[in-house]
């Protein structure tokens, strides 16, 4: 199982090495040596996929619940404690609505990165190796989206983190 494993990372990464060479070289197709890796290699890049696509969906849930957890447990009700004791409230309301915001954004980039990545699996990779490598390439890039979606909650977190400090420090 371990050596499967390893033979899925291994197909991912050519398959990422083809499409940053493409992005990089802004070719419109891919070569002919592209398309015959992913033609030879079409049902297991579609395995791995299957599995991004589960560990993935694993990661959503468990982010988005530790996102909901911050949010319902920590951040909002710190806040309204904040207002009721007419303590400076400066700059975590505004950090509230950007967690808010951010939370939102990346659940809807993950829902379409879910449904491209869908539509990615669905194509026949045999007989349709540049529409294959073309919905590879726009996944990517929405994969790289959440990832951004996801260094922004951090950054945002750690900053409602700086605030609480900056707060306790005082009291």
């Amino acid at each position: 199982m371990h050596l499967k494993r390893k033979f899925c990372y291994i197909t991912l990464v050519v398959i990422c090495l083809l499409a940053t060479a493409c992005q990089v070289l802004n070719a419109a197709a891919i070569s002919d040596a592209q398309k015959t890796i992913i033609i030879k290699r079409c049902d297991d890049i579609k395995t791995d996929l299957r599995l991004v696509q589960r560990e993935d969906a694993k990661s959503r849930v468990h982010l988005g619940t530790y996102y909901d957890k911050i949010m319902t447990n920590f951040v909002t009700p710190l806040n309204v404690k904040l207002v009721e004791n007419n303590l400076s409230s400066a700059g975590f309301i505004d950090n509230q609505n950007e967690l808010a915001k951010t939370k939102n954004t990346f659940a809807n980039d993950f829902t379409k990165y879910q449904q491209m990545l869908e539509e990615l699996v669905a194509i026949d990779c045999k007989n349709e190796p540049e529409q294959f490598y073309d919905k590879l390439v726009d996944v990517r890039q929405r994969r790289k989206t959440m990832e951004q979606d996801t260094l922004k909650m951090r950054r945002l977190i750690s900053e409602h983190i700086g605030l609480v400090e900056k707060v306790g420090s005082k009291l």
